[in-house]
């Protein structure tokens, strides 16, 4: 009965460990799949400003080059 008992409890402290061992890796792998998303994330507000930027650059030259002098 003493080493039906142990084998559990050591059956149990493995599952634990091992569920432990995967949460683990999941978080590490769904951090670095958010920290993807962030950055594509920031890529693309960037872009827009840089976009909008532009335009009114090239809106502002097109503007003084059709005003008669």
């Amino acid at each position: 009965m003493g080493i039906l008992g142990i084998g559990r409890g050591a059956i149990l402290a493995v599952g634990i460990m091992l569920a432990l061992a995967v949460l683990k890796r999941l978080i590490i792998v769904f951090g670095i799949f958010f920290a993807f998303i962030k950055f594509a994330i920031v890529i693309a507000f960037v872009v827009l400003i840089v976009s909008i930027a532009v335009a009114m650059f090239r809106d502002r030259s097109a503007s003084k080059q059709s005003q008669p002098l």
